[in-house]
C-alpha cells in the first residue's frame, strides 16, 4: 500500500490591518499558495492506537466529507478516486467521474488543464496555480478554481498517478472584484436605470439633481428640489403618500405605495414607489433612496387578462356542451354551466360537493376521483345519460365525457373540469353505416370498373419480382392489346425498351418499374416507352401498398402521358396536378378494405344458402365474427400504443412505485408469451439472480418486459430468447436476448424514435412505437435502455433502473 502524504497550505501573507483574506489580492496569486508536496501520512504516535481498518475508515471520512476537492488520476488522465466536493463542482455525479477521462468530462478546460498534466507525467514537482473555466454545473458561467496538482508515487519512485486537490474560489474572487467596483456600478446604475431614481435627504427633501426624475416628469430642476417632486403626483394621490412619506420618516422604516406620477409626454402613469433609508455608522439616517417603477404595462396586462377571463368564463357557460369544474378531494362544484344543469334537472349545484349528494349509481364521481389522484385525464366513451333535453320529458342520450385534471400554479391537481359533448347523432349515424355495409359489393365494383376505365396507366406488382397482377384497360391499350403479365424485372430488357428524352436508351437500374420493384422512391420520373402501338413519353408514380385485408403486398404504378402536354409549360402543370390529385384519390381508395368485406359477405351468403342446421350457419358466422375481431384488436393495439404515446410525452405522468421483485415481473411476462413462443418455435430462458427489488410501478415494467420480449419472438422465431435479471454496481438491469435478424449499427439509436423501423413495414407490422414506449418508461424510472447488435447476430437491449427509485436517486 502507498501512503500518499500531504502537508497543510502556506499560509499567505495578510494585507491591509489584521487578517485579510487572499481572495482579495489584486493581481495574480502569490506562489506561495501551494501543495509544497505531494507526500504525507498521518502522525505515526497519534495513530498507534488505530487498526488499519480504523486509519482506512478515517482516511476515507475526511476525504468524503471535506469541503476541499479531491481527486486521484491514472497515467492516462481517468478518474480512480474523487470525493463529492469535486463531483459538486464539476457539476457530475461522482460515480459517473470513475474510469472517464478528464478530457471527456471537462473539455472546456481541458486546453488549460493538459499542460498541467504533462508536467507532472514528464517527472515535473507538485504544482499549484489558480485557473479559471467553464463547468458542466454552470454552463457558460466562468469559475476560478485554485488547483494544486502533485505526482503519485511509490518507494522506489515509480510514477503511479497524478493527486489533485481543488479549492473553488469563485465566490471571493466575485466578491473582490465586486468590492473594487461597486460605487462606480452604484452610480452607473443609477445613471442606466430606465425608471425614476432620486435620492432625499434625512427629512425627505430634494437636495442633489435628479436626472432620471426630470427626465420621467418633465419637472424643471428648480421645480423637484426640496419637497416640489411631491407636485408631480397625481392631485387625488398625493395626500396618501404625503401620509405615507411622513410615516416612514418618523418610523424609519421603508416605503412603498402605488400612485400615479406625472410623465413628461402628457398625462400620468401608474407607478410603485419605493423608498430606503441609508444609515450612518451611527445609526442615524443619512438619506433615503427612492425609485418610481412604471407599472402602467403591467395594470393594463392584468386588466386585459381579467377581460380574458370573463371572456373564457362566458365561452363555457355558453358552450354547447356539459361542463363543470369540480374542486378537491370532496368534488365541490366550483363552475356549472347551463348544459351541464340541464342534465342535472335544473338544480344549481355550484358550492355543493357531489360526495354529499345522493347516490346516481353511475361512475361519474369514480372518474372524477381517478383524474384528480392520477392526474391523468380520463374519457368515457358514448355514455347513456337520461334528462329531460328539449323540455319535452326525460330522454337518453349519448355523451362522450373527458375528465381533465387542472393543476394550480405549483403544479399540483387542484380541480377536474368535466367536459361532455352530445354524440348521439354520431353513434346513429355509425349504426346507420354499419346498415350500408351490404351495399359496398355495388360499390367495390363500381371502384374497380373506375379504375380500369381511368385513362391514366394503371399498374400494380409485387415487390422485388416485378410481375405485374394487375394493368388497366390504359396499359394495356398502351403495351399493344395484351399485357404481358408474369414477366420479371430480370427480363424487361428483351421485352421492354425504355428511353429517355434524347433517345438514349435506358439500363436496367434506370428503368422506373425495376427501381420501384427494388423498393426505391419513384416519384415523377421521366421516361419514354416505345410499343408496338406508338411512342409514350411518360411520367411516372410509384407508391408502396402494404399487405392488408387479405391482399398481398403490391407496387402501384401510374404512368401519365405528356406526350401532348409537354408542347406547353401551363399544360404540363395541369396534368401533374391532375395525376397528383388523382394518385391521391386512387390511393386512397385503394387501402380501403372492400374487398375482404365483398368476400366475407359472399361466403356468409354462400354459407346461408347451403348451411343444413342452423348451427352449422352460427358456428360459421362466430369464425367468420373471429376473423374480423382480430382485425379489431389489432387496430385496438395501434390505437392504445398511440395514447401511450400521447401520455408519455405530455405533462409527467406519476408512477405508482412499491417494491417490486424484478425477477418475479420476468417470470409472469414469460409465462404470459410462453404460448406464443411455442408458436414461434422458441425456447425462453430465465437466469434470474433473487433479490433484485427496487421501487418501481410494477404495471409500467410489464409493459417494458412485454415489449422487448414480444420484439425479441418477432425477429428471432424459432430461436432461443435469453431474459437475465442481475444486480450490479447499485443498478438492477434486464437483458433480453435473442438471436434473430439484428440491427444495422446505423440504426441503433433511431429505433428508439417514435415510428422508426430498422426493418421493413412489408414483413413486419406494427407503427413502430413499441422501444419508444418502452424508453419512455424507463427514463421515468431515471433508468438507461440501450441495444447491442450486429446484422445477422441477434439483438440484446439491456434495461438499468435505480434500485431505490427514481424519487431518491441523486440527479
Amino acid at each position: 500500500m502507498h501512503t500518499l502524504q500531504v502537508r497543510p497550505l502556506q499560509r499567505w501573507e495578510a494585507e491591509s490591518r489584521g487578517f485579510a483574506s487572499p481572495l482579495a489580492r489584486k493581481g495574480p496569486w502569490p506562489q506561495e499558495a501551494r501543495v509544497e508536496s505531494p507526500s504525507a501520512s498521518f502522525d505515526g504516535a497519534a495513530s498507534e492506537g488505530l487498526t488499519e481498518a480504523q486509519s482506512r475508515l478515517l482516511l476515507e471520512t475526511l476525504v468524503a466529507c471535506t469541503p476541499v476537492g479531491l481527486a486521484v488520476l491514472d497515467l492516462e488522465q481517468r478518474f480512480v478516486k474523487v470525493n463529492d466536493a469535486l463531483a459538486e463542482m464539476n457539476g457530475i455525479p461522482r460515480a459517473a467521474h470513475l474510469g472517464r477521462k478528464v478530457q471527456e468530462l471537462l473539455p472546456e478546460l481541458w486546453a488549460t488543464l493538459r499542460p498541467q498534466y504533462q508536467h507532472i507525467l514528464d517527472g515535473g514537482e507538485a504544482k499549484t496555480f489558480e485557473m479559471s473555466g467553464v463547468t458542466p454545473k454552470a454552463a457558460g458561467v466562468e469559475r476560478h478554481f485554485l488547483t494544486s496538482y502533485y505526482p503519485m508515487r511509490t518507494a522506489s519512485h515509480v510514477l503511479l498517478g497524478i493527486g489533485i486537490i481543488v479549492v473553488e474560489v469563485t465566490e471571493q474572487r466575485r466578491a473582490h472584484e465586486a468590492l473594487q467596483a461597486s460605487e462606480q456600478r452604484y452610480r452607473s446604475l443609477v445613471e442606466a436605470m430606465a425608471q425614476p431614481v432620486w435620492t432625499t435627504n434625512k427629512r425627505g427633501e430634494v437636495v442633489e439633481p435628479a436626472p432620471r426624475w426630470m427626465a420621467f416628469t418633465g419637472q424643471t430642476h428648480a421645480e423637484h428640489l426640496g419637497l416640489g417632486w411631491l407636485s408631480a403626483i397625481h392631485p387625488e394621490d398625493r395626500k396618501r403618500v404625503v401620509r405615507g412619506w411622513v410615516e416612514s420618516l418618523r418610523t424609519r422604516a421603508s416605503y412603498r405605495g402605488e400612485f400615479r406620477l406625472k410623465f413628461h409626454a402628457g398625462g400620468y402613469r401608474d407607478v410603485v414607489g419605493r423608498a430606503v433609508p441609508v444609515f450612518d455608522g451611527k445609526g442615524d439616517i443619512r438619506e433615503w433612496v427612492s425609485t418610481a417603477e412604471d407599472v402602467t404595462e403591467r395594470k393594463q396586462a392584468e386588466a386585459l387578462l381579467e377581460t380574458e377571463r370573463a371572456r373564457l368564463h362566458a365561452v363555457l357557460m355558453n358552450a354547447p356542451a356539459s361542463i363543470a369544474i369540480l374542486s378537491g378531494r370532496e368534488q365541490t362544484f366550483t363552475l356549472v354551466n347551463p348544459f351541464y344543469r340541464r342534465l342535472s334537472h335544473g338544480e344549481d349545484l355550484t358550492g355543493i360537493s357531489l360526495r354529499s349528494l345522493p347516490p346516481t349509481g353511475d361512475d361519474y364521481s369514480e372518474f372524477l376521483a381517478r383524474a384528480f389522484d392520477t392526474g391523468e385525464a380520463q374519457a368515457q366513451k358514448e355514455k347513456p345519460i337520461v334528462a329531460d333535453f328539449n323540455g319535452t320529458g326525460d330522454t337518453t342520450r349519448r355523451f362522450d365525457i373527458v375528465y381533465q385534471p387542472l393543476r394550480d400554479v405549483n403544479g399540483q391537481v387542484d380541480s377536474v373540469l368535466s367536459f361532455a359533448i352530445d354524440v348521439t347523432d354520431r353513434v346513429e349515424a355509425r349504426e346507420k353505416l354499419e346498415e350500408w355495409a351490404a351495399s359496398l359489393r355495388n360499390q367495390q365494383q363500381w371502384l374497380e370498373a373506375v379504375l380500369d376505365r381511368t385513362p391514366v396507366a394503371l399498374i400494380l406488382m409485387e415487390p422485388h419480382t416485378g410481375r405485374a397482377i394487375f394493368a388497366n384497360q390504359a396499359a394495356r391499350r398502351m403495351a399493344g392489346g395484351d399485357f404481358p403479365e408474369g414477366l420479371r424485372v430480370e427480363r424487361y430488357a428483351g421485352t421492354y425498351l425504355f428511353t429517355d428524352e434524347t433517345g438514349r436508351e435506358l439500363r436496367s437500374d434506370e428503368v422506373p418499374g425495376v427501381r420501384a420493384a427494388r423498393g426505391e422512391p419513384v416519384h415523377g420520373a421521366s421516361v419514354v416507352w416505345h410499343t408496338p402501338t406508338g411512342r409514350y413519353s411518360l411520367l411516372v408514380e410509384a407508391a408502396p401498398l402494404s399487405a392488408q385485408h387479405g391482399h398481398p403486398a403490391a407496387v402501384l404504378l401510374a404512368h401519365q402521358d405528356v406526350s401532348e402536354l409537354r408542347k406547353t409549360q401551363a399544360q404540363l402543370q395541369h396534368a401533374v396536378s391532375l395525376r397528383d390529385e388523382f394518385l391521391t384519390v386512387a390511393s386512397h381508395e385503394l387501402k380501403t378494405p372492400l374487398t375482404p368485406l365483398q368476400l366475407k359477405l359472399q361466403s356468409l351468403v354462400r354459407d346461408a344458402q347451403t348451411a343444413d342446421t342452423l348451427e352449422a350457419l352460427r358456428g360459421r358466422v362466430m369464425r367468420t365474427a373471429e376473423s374480423v375481431s382480430g382485425q379489431i384488436r389489432k387496430m385496438t393495439t395501434l390505437i392504445n400504443d398511440l395514447l401511450e404515446v400521447t401520455q408519455l410525452t405530455g405533462p409527467a405522468a406519476p408512477l405508482s412505485l412499491e417494491p417490486v421483485d424484478l425477477a418475479s415481473v420476468v417470470q409472469e411476462v414469460v409465462e404470459r408469451f410462453s404460448a406464443q413462443a411455442t408458436r414461434t418455435d422458441s425456447e425462453l430462458v430465465i437466469q434470474a439472480a433473487s433479490g433484485v427489488v427496487g421501487q418501481w410501478d410494477r404495471h409500467r415494467l410489464e409493459q417494458v418486459v412485454s415489449s422487448l420480449l414480444s420484439n425479441a419472438l418477432k425477429y428471432g422465431p424459432g430461436r432461443p430468447v435469453t431474459l437475465t435479471v442481475e444486480r450490479l454496481r447499485g443498478m438492477a438491469r434486464l437483458s433480453v436476448k435473442d438471436e434473430g435478424i439484428g440491427i444495422s449499427p446505423g440504426s441503433l439509436q433511431a429505433i428508439f424514435e417514435k415510428f422508426t423501423r430498422a426493418v421493413s413495414t412489408r414483413h413486419y407490422g406494427g407503427l413502430g412505437l413499441g422501444l419508444f414506449i418502452t424508453r419512455q418508461i424507463i427514463e421515468a424510472h431515471q433508468g438507461t435502455l440501450r441495444a447491442e447488435s450486429q446484422p445477422g447476430q441477434g439483438a440484446t437491449f439491456i434495461v438499468e433502473l435505480p434500485v431505490e427509485g427514481p424519487n431518491t436517486r441523486t440527479r
